[in-house]
């Protein structure tokens, strides 16, 4: 079986699908991703073959200016335009073996692309999904499929699809509801309206991979000292003073603290640093977790899973709307707590208080084990097979 994989090509979108990826390649299926040059590495890690997009989205002035449907329609115009414009070349490039089965996140190229070869779809799902009882507008600062910047957006795309004679998709920009069969990298127990949603929408939870991110190694500390790892993520990190507060607070703190910068950032800005604390643009974050005893983070959804599957409080601090959703649903499950601003005073405070909490231990083994029988990388598989034997009948 051949699957293609179409996802946003940013690390929240695609890191979770590697372990997918992973073990369909172990299965002796054919995998094809479509994504960032950035992210070539983890992905040909994973075992897939890997096209690149030849667009990724600029983060560098997201830190300031937040995540709104303006900037989400620009994003999806940024990659409906790369998409065009690989799409002659990509469909010589499929015909002589072309997909089972296009796993699609959000952006329309594996839309396309399932039409153009009558394929299957499988919807992927790496945030909080949504329906009428839980909409986009929930996630995005100013979201409804009628605002001008999406209409905009929604115009280029008819103009794409009406261009190779296709009808003109409608999903869950749209409807707000996923398109079946889809797969949510989240267990049922974190999602919000949980319950709500169709049997067709599988929460498979997340799985880590094996092979796909295991490019940098990190070794802990040989004292034995408590491991902090405090990261704002991929996109909204362009934080330098909030590094150096975290600097400022946890200075000869009894906890070894791992700052993960980001890009943007030069660990020399940060200044010089005391002897327990670390810092790195970049840094292995699921090695780093495996021995974390708390974890300040931004509270993005990968970040967020890593640190359940993990079992390591949280201490959030959210940069955008999603993010506060998604910190406010940790605490409210008694995983973590949230700091919107925090001083550094907060944060130390609250750092030792969630570290020894035993209540927010307790809720990290129940949700823990709710991922375990979610299913993960087994069950999202089986989907995809089972979507692969439905393939369409070409017209």
């Amino acid at each position: 079986m051949h699957v293609l994989f179409t996802t946003p090509p940013a690390p929240g979108h695609v890191y979770p699908t590697l372990p997918l990826v992973e073990e369909l390649v172990d299965r002796d299926h054919r995998v094809t991703y479509i994504s960032a040059a950035s992210l070539e590495a983890e992905i040909v890690r994973a075992g897939a073959l890997f096209i690149d997009l030849g667009w990724e989205p600029d983060t560098t002035t997201l830190a300031a200016s937040g995540f709104s449907v303006d900037a989400l329609s620009a994003d999806l115009r940024g990659f409906l335009a790369a998409a065009r414009t690989l799409a002659p070349g990509l469909l010589d490039a499929l015909s002589d073996d072309p997909p089972d089965v296009v796993c699609i996140d959000s952006v329309p190229l594996g839309g396309f692309l399932a039409e153009q070869f009558a394929a299957s779809t499988v919807s992927l799902i790496a945030n909080l999904a949504t329906n009428e009882g839980f909409p986009p507008s929930n996630l995005i600062d100013g979201f409804t499929p009628h605002h001008p910047a999406m209409q905009h957006y929604f115009a280029e795309l008819a103009d794409w699809f009406s261009a190779y004679g296709l009808a003109v998709p409608v999903g869950p920009s749209r409807d707000n509801a996923p398109a079946p069969p889809s797969l949510v990298f989240i267990p049922r127990e974190f999602q919000i309206a949980g319950n709500s949603f169709a049997e067709d929408v599988h929460f498979i939870g997340p799985s880590m991979p094996r092979r796909a991110r295991r490019s940098a190694s990190w070794t802990p500390p040989h004292d034995d000292a408590q491991v902090l790892l405090v990261s704002l993520g991929t996109a909204f990190n362009n934080r330098p003073e909030f590094f150096a507060s975290c600097a400022e607070a946890f200075a000869d703190s009894r906890f070894h603290v791992v700052l993960s910068l980001g890009t943007h950032i030069d660990p020399a800005d940060i200044g010089k640093l005391p002897h327990n604390i670390e810092a790195h643009q970049t840094v292995p974050q699921l090695d780093v977790l495996r021995h974390a005893t708390a974890f300040i983070t931004h509270a993005g959804m990968g970040s967020t899973m890593e640190a359940l599957y993990y079992k390591v409080p949280t201490i959030a601090v959210p940069q955008v709307r999603e993010q506060s959703v998604n910190a406010a649903r940790l605490e409210s499950l008694g995983l973590g707590v949230q700091l919107p601003s925090p001083t550094p005073g907060d944060l130390r405070t609250m750092t030792e208080k969630v570290a020894a909490d035993t209540v927010i231990r307790s809720g990290l083994a129940e949700m823990k084990e709710a991922i375990n029988r979610a299913g993960g990388t087994t069950a999202g598989t089986g989907i995809i097979e089972a979507a692969g034997t439905n393939r369409r009948d070409p017209a």
